[in-house]
């Protein structure tokens, strides 16, 4: 209690009272409530039927995407990819002429960045992610370059035939190969070679008898392992006489070599080694290697070709050199008279001739006869294919990063700085005019060069942007047109809509190619990529007109009859009333039509022309990369989900806007 008096106020004393307490403390809800583990609960874990779906669903997906990555870093060839993604991108769009591509993506891309800001459909994280993504393609490079030692070329040395089951190879003496000037070659003699289970594990790029030596090892030590397991099966399985006379017969057929490291006396005898200049064959450098010899180092002087020349002392025996900075080269035949040579793991290049003694010309180590043999770990994944390929990206993804970015403070700017009476709708019409001129500059770029010259994504691009842009007023005045009361109009568009929807899209583009050019001779002189823009603009149209007036029959007649009421005309209240809330209702519907477009280009390799689908084709008929379809076929199905998914997100960004409603007309 507490004792209240004023003692000059001449007042009794009062008496309150006074209770102190702590204010009870505020828990934290049940961790099963709230976040993460709740929406696991509710979503994945709801029943028991639930719980064993997400269990086998994650095994599932658990083991196709280790299988996957698996195959991919450890065995997949992307080397399809790296050397070839200027032919992904543009196909046979002239070398020379490819400033044209790169200021129509710089162009697109700005526009892009424009209208995300006007329709404020983008946060700022989105553009972090994409600064953070951009930083990365220019560090990651260096990183590997400076913690990844280069690659071992596997080189054989001897005059020994080395046979591998049908296969029976001989190493070759001189090797020709290209290097930069300052750059340090190393070739060392390895010593652990004791067995065929250290051999079988060697990898790196290999000669074709080194190659057979590996099989050999590997097939030896394969029927050890089958030996083994027949005896453990006959020792110790219940077999029936039957089963263990054939056992036994399997067995007694089965002869096992001695040791391939024995037989070939691999790395025992001492290997001289030469390096020779390319043009004056000069000798440079020459080492004796062998166990008890140190590797051997050369800085070359120039660029362009070098001979590495090996003389085995011991006829019986072989020797496999490692040898660091001699790699194989990718070989281009741009003409009869101008053929490059490029290394496979650098961008360095040469229009060198080839080398040539006593008239004839020296092997080269070629990525044909030198392919990667053996399973790469993360590291060396990451030195052979995934720094190369950024290092072709960084700087293409740094400029296009920056014109979305101008873009985007453009829009940005115009919205904030400009007079209060223009702020809410100077961006819009900006834009729209942006995007209306957008064809008449990309037309201007790449009008200089002969369509059939283009091909891979940009040519998918073009099909798909010709085929949206003018298949979208086409397809609207086709449904406008079936709702039409005049009934020659009402039935030229449902002859036309029922006619093109009934049939595949892929007649409609021989039609276009093969079956148009019959009607007047003048129609052959077309381009036939002209002739896909159009048949691939009269297929969309048919289907986007039924979509839009699916659109159109939501819109309850009141809304007209109401604007009517006002005085409105007919083309008054389709273009301010009813349309724009059509098109609103449809956005989902247009978009994915738009995506199957997108990827229904694809049709066009069967006549003839080269999109991404036959890009993929013409690339994997390289003798280099024969057997390489999957990698293809992935990259390619990688692409395709990336621009399909980024039409899907502005859509759904489009449509949280509001944009389409009547208001914004």
């Amino acid at each position: 209690m507490t004792t209240i008096s004023d003692p000059h106020s001449g007042l009794p004393e009062r008496v309150r009272t006074q209770v102190n307490y702590d204010e009870p403390a505020i828990k934290p809800p049940p961790l099963l409530s709230v976040g993460p583990l709740a929406w696991m609960r509710n979503n994945l874990f709801r029943s028991t039927f639930d719980t064993i779906l997400t269990v086998v669903f994650a095994l599932v997906s658990i083991s196709i995407i280790t299988g996957l990555l698996t195959w991919a870093i450890q065995g997949a060839n992307w080397f399809v990819i790296t050397r070839n993604l200027r032919l992904f991108m543009v196909g046979r769009f002239p070398v020379g002429e490819l400033w044209r591509t790169e200021w129509m993506a710089l162009f697109i891309m700005f526009v892009a960045g424009f209208g995300l800001a006007t329709y404020r459909a983008v946060s700022y994280r989105i553009f972090i992610f994409a600064i953070v993504v951009v930083a990365l393609s220019f560090a990651i490079p260096p990183i590997v370059a400076a913690t990844t030692p280069p690659e071992y070329s596997l080189l054989a040395a001897g005059n020994t035939e080395v046979a591998a089951g049908t296969v029976t190879e001989t190493p070759i003496p001189e090797l020709a190969f290209v290097g930069q000037a300052g750059e340090e070659i190393t070739i060392s003699y390895p010593t652990s070679l004791g067995d065929d289970a250290r051999l079988a594990t060697l990898s790196g790029f290999t000669d074709r008898a080194t190659t057979a030596v590996i099989n050999a090892a590997r097939n030896r030590l394969a029927q050890e392992e089958t030996t083994a397991r027949l005896q453990e099966r006959l020792a110790n399985a219940p077999l029936t006489e039957e089963q263990r006379e054939a056992l036994s017969a399997q067995l007694a057929g089965i002869e096992i070599p001695p040791p391939v490291t024995d037989t070939l006396q691999v790395n025992t005898q001492p290997v001289d080694i030469e390096i020779l200049h390319g043009e004056t064959l000069d000798v440079l450098a020459q080492a004796t290697l062998s166990q008890e010899s140190e590797s051997f180092s050369l800085t070359l002087p120039d660029d362009g070709w070098y001979i590495l020349r090996k003389t085995m002392r011991d006829e019986g025996s072989l020797a496999i050199l490692e040898a660091r900075n001699i790699e194989p080269v990718l070989v281009s035949e741009l003409s009869a008279l101008d053929v490059r040579y490029r290394s496979m793991t650098s961008d360095f290049e040469t229009g060198a001739r080839r080398p040539r003694i006593d008239g004839l010309d020296v092997p080269i180590i070629n990525i044909i006869d030198y392919q990667y043999f053996g399973k790469r770990n993360f590291p060396e994944f990451m030195k052979l294919y995934v720094a190369p390929l950024l290092a072709q990206l960084d700087t293409p993804l740094l400029f296009l990063l920056l014109a979305t970015g101008i873009g985007y403070a453009a829009s940005y700017g115009l919205s904030r700085y400009s007079p209060p009476v223009y702020r809410g709708q100077l961006p819009l019409r900006v834009f729209s005019i942006l995007f209306l001129i957008s064809p008449i500059v990309i037309y201007i770029l790449l009008s200089a060069v002969n369509t059939s010259r283009w091909g891979g994504l940009l040519l998918t691009f073009m099909l798909t942007a010709v085929g949206i842009v003018l298949s979208f007023p086409i397809g609207v005045l086709l449904a406008l047109g079936r709702r039409s009361s005049l009934p020659v109009v009402k039935g030229v568009c449902i002859f036309f809509i029922e006619v093109v929807r009934g049939v595949p899209l892929i007649t409609v583009l021989f039609i276009a190619n093969l079956m148009l050019p019959m009607l007047h001779p003048s129609l052959v002189q077309v381009d036939a990529v002209l002739r896909a823009m159009a048949g691939i603009t009269l297929f969309s149209a048919a289907y986007l007109a039924e979509n839009v007036r699916g659109g159109l029959q939501a819109i309850p007649p009141g809304q007209e009859e109401a604007a009517r009421a006002l005085g409105l005309s007919g083309v008054q209240i389709t273009l301010y009333i009813t349309l724009p809330q059509a098109l609103r209702a449809v956005i989902p519907a247009l978009v994915g039509q738009a995506i199957s477009l997108f990827k229904d280009t694809s049709l066009v390799a069967i006549i003839g022309l080269f999109d991404l689908t036959r890009i993929a084709d013409s690339v994997i008929s390289q003798p280099e990369f024969i057997g390489a379809r999957p990698e293809s076929y992935l990259f390619i199905s990688i692409i395709y989900f990336v621009f399909s998914y980024l039409m899907a997100w502005v859509s759904r960004k489009i449509e949280a806007s509001g944009s389409g409603a009547a208001r914004r007309f």
